[in-house]
């Protein structure tokens, strides 16, 4: 049984996440406080079988492989008070499988048999999202392609965890748990080729798809298609009539007490029907998409390909899914968008307009950025469920910093302090000096990130790290601005030319530090 629980949800084979309390309480909710680990390293048949037996901390595996492909993802609706019967009822004649999650929220799953692309995979996901108005909801696995070979990726806590005395377990039709073995009766008759997936839609009826939902934006769609309740019937009726005013031009106001009778469910009465149409008629052409409920079933990607779509770049702003946190120094965060890895400094994530030009670099995808309220809303929620993970050494800007300052140091190290204007640094009793420009010059051909951190953030960084000064001497009777630090001490030792030659670093031990 914990062989087969590990082929369903297999996943990246180097990397794992575990979740570990830190003795907080947090404060909205009296729950503890949680820390989100990465581990560079196989997830082996014992930590599942740890996992099942209840065992912390609990086993989170991260579903995009090494190929970036998966076998499982899913909507990740992470709301307390959720109705599980009623995303269950929602989603009766679909492919999926919904749990309960450590939060009392869902995970809606898609299996499949066969490792398919993540891409595709995010795809119906998000289409299946939509279609239950979850649109908000994170969608697992959270990045098409993994950025490098260095990056992971983001976990999910998987569901079982104590086995029978689990609260992470699958619902059955009727809303009831399931143990772990009849899910995995049941996985076999859910799980989907990679053909099956590839042909996975939700569609209404040819009639109607041809007829009234011609061209129409997705949300309106499923709204339609479902019956339009009341709460949220003014914005919908309204999000309907500029639908209607593109597709049909002259004739459309007829069309509002047609739609109105046969989709809305009660049907708003004439007055209210012709109250919408004149404030229609009166307003710019654009839909309502931030507004709910057309919010919570929109499919942005789809809304710009219908004929009578978003065609005016009024799409909801694309907020974050997740953010990893390299413990470098200073930490680099790689942020998962809309499928896409983008990495930045702490300065590029805490600005939206600055995040939107490092996506559009990284990605070349422009986003539309929210307001910088609702982004470090956002960014807060974020970081509660972060995820650490290790860097290594040479990734740390310090070591990356004293290794190139070496390099240049002792490249051609000047012979006399007039060198220092021939682009050289000179070391004479115990002082190093050189000037910044040139160094600067050394970085940007060796490889250091100019984009990110910039010529006056890294000579601040540089004077720190150093405790250096900056000097203006007279070298050959003119005035020249330099930067002096102590002499230093590097591993490798330097073939002097002679004994008045010095070099910017002093050897020690034949070259040992």
């Amino acid at each position: 049984m914990i062989e087969t629980f590990r082929e369903i949800f297999d996943g990246l084979r180097s990397a794992y996440g575990i979740t570990t309390k830190t003795g907080e309480i947090r404060a909205r909710d009296g729950k503890h406080e949680t820390r989100n680990s990465i581990i560079r390293s196989e997830p082996h048949i014992g930590l599942y079988t740890k996992h099942l037996n209840g065992e912390e901390p609990a086993l989170g595996i991260i579903p995009i492989n090494e190929e970036n492909n998966c076998k499982w993802g899913c909507v990740d609706i992470d709301e307390y008070d959720l109705d599980h019967k009623q995303i269950i009822d929602k989603t009766k004649d679909l492919p999926t499988t919904l749990f309960r999650s450590k939060s009392g929220g869902g995970h809606l799953f898609i299996f499949t048999k066969d490792w398919v692309p993540a891409s595709l995979m995010r795809n119906k996901l998000k289409m299946v999202a939509a279609f239950i108005g979850k649109s908000s909801s994170e969608i697992i696995p959270k990045q098409d392609v993994k950025r490098s070979d260095k990056s992971v990726g983001s976990y999910l806590n998987l569901p079982y965890h104590g086995g029978t005395r689990t609260t992470r377990y699958a619902f059955n039709e009727n809303a009831e748990a399931m143990s772990l073995e009849e899910f995995m009766k049941l996985y076999k008759f859910r799980a989907l080729t990679k053909s099956q997936l590839e042909k996975f839609e939700i569609k209404v009826s040819k009639k109607q798809e041809s007829d009234d939902f011609e061209g129409i934006p997705p949300c309106l769609k499923t709204l339609l298609t479902n019956k339009v309740a009341e709460g949220g019937r003014d914005n919908t009726l309204f999000h309907l009539g500029v639908y209607l005013k593109k597709r049909f031009d002259k004739n459309w106001k007829g069309k509002m007490m047609i739609y109105n009778a046969k989709y809305f469910e009660p049907p708003l009465n004439d007055d209210e029907v012709i109250r919408c149409t004149n404030s229609v008629e009166k307003e710019e052409y654009k839909y309502k998409c931030k507004d709910e409920p057309m919010r919570s079933h929109c499919d942005p990607m789809a809304c710009a390909m219908a004929k009578f779509g978003v065609g005016d770049g009024d799409l909801p702003g694309i907020l974050p899914g997740s953010i990893e946190k390299y413990e470098s120094d200073p930490p680099i965060y790689v942020v998962s968008i809309d499928g896409d890895q983008v990495e930045c400094d702490d300065e590029t994530l805490w600005n939206p307009d600055k995040f939107g030009m490092a996506c559009m670099n990284q990605t070349q995808k422009i986003v539309d950025v929210v307001s910088k309220p609702l982004w470090r809303k956002h960014l807060k929620k974020l970081f509660q469920d972060i995820q650490d993970i290790p860097a290594p050494e040479s990734s740390k800007l310090d070591v990356q910093i004293k290794d190139l300052f070496e390099r240049f140091a002792t490249r051609a190290p000047g012979k006399n302090i007039g060198d220092i204007r021939k682009s050289k640094a000179f070391t004479e009793n115990g002082v190093t000096m050189f000037k910044w420009t040139d160094f600067w010059i050394f970085l940007t051909k060796n490889g250091w990130d100019t984009r990110r951190i910039s010529s006056i953030k890294t000579q601040k960084f540089f004077i720190d790290l150093y405790n250096g000064k900056e000097k203006s001497p007279k070298i050959d009777g003119k005035t020249t601005r330099v930067i002096q630090i102590e002499e230093q001490k590097i591993s490798e030792p330097i073939v002097r030319e002679s004994k008045k030659r010095q070099s910017a670093f002093r050897v020690v031990d034949g070259g040992k530090q």
